[in-house]
């Protein structure tokens, strides 16, 4: 997902569409409207609505951006609901590049985008901290400032910034439940830090 993305790929429809509603809610801890056929999933404050029939995919509550949601959001989305699993957090913080695949997989092209925060943020920690509360994160005890955003049912994130000082620039940090590979696969979980940035910087 670090190129653009111009269109869902039908499958991922396909396979939703194929899929048991009753299960898919198990496992990812969504809502299911029967009598439009949808599932009611929230990605931060934002509630959206997602219609395999029609493959529509709507905000219906929340602090939604203008527009429609991205292809990003789109398959991050859909994504989830296909993959989620029922099982519980791990309450174990780890790097992405401590997941299954992650030491390559997020570096180059895949670095998470956080040069824009660090520039907006750096000499600004009561800012990220202000932001990322309006965006319902959670405020945490790590680095100089550390926002814990509940990103997806079963997919916290955490951003943890230093802030400059006379030795340092300021440096940031994305951290997740060591769990977030049952849900997400690598690229997803790019897109996702992507799409939580947007909102940060926005």
């Amino acid at each position: 997902m670090s190129e653009p993305v111009h269109s869902v790929h039908p499958s991922l429809w396909e396979n939703l569409m194929q899929a048991d509603p009753t299960e898919v809610c198990r496992r990812s801890g969504v809502q299911f409207d029967k009598a439009t056929g949808s599932y009611l999933l929230d990605f931060l404050q934002e509630r959206y609505r997602i219609e395999p029939s029609s493959r529509l995919i709507e905000p219906v509550a929340g602090p939604t951006p203008a527009g429609a949601p991205s292809i990003d959001l789109q398959v991050i989305l859909i994504t989830y609901l296909l993959n989620a699993q029922e099982r519980p957090l791990a309450d174990k913080l780890v790097a992405g590049s401590s997941l299954k695949g992650g030491k390559c997989f997020f570096q180059g092209a895949h670095s998470f985008p956080l040069d824009p925060l660090i520039e907006q943020y750096g000499n600004d920690i009561k800012g990220f901290l202000n932001r990322g509360l309006s965006l319902g994160g959670i405020k945490e005890d790590h680095g100089d400032v550390s926002v814990r955003f509940a990103a997806l049912p079963r997919v916290p994130v955490v951003m943890v910034l230093w802030g400059a000082d006379e030795e340092f620039s300021p440096r940031l940090s994305v951290v997740f439940d060591a769990s977030i590979d049952q849900h997400l696969p690598l690229d997803v979980i790019y897109g996702l830090v992507a799409e939580i940035c947007r909102r940060m910087t926005a």
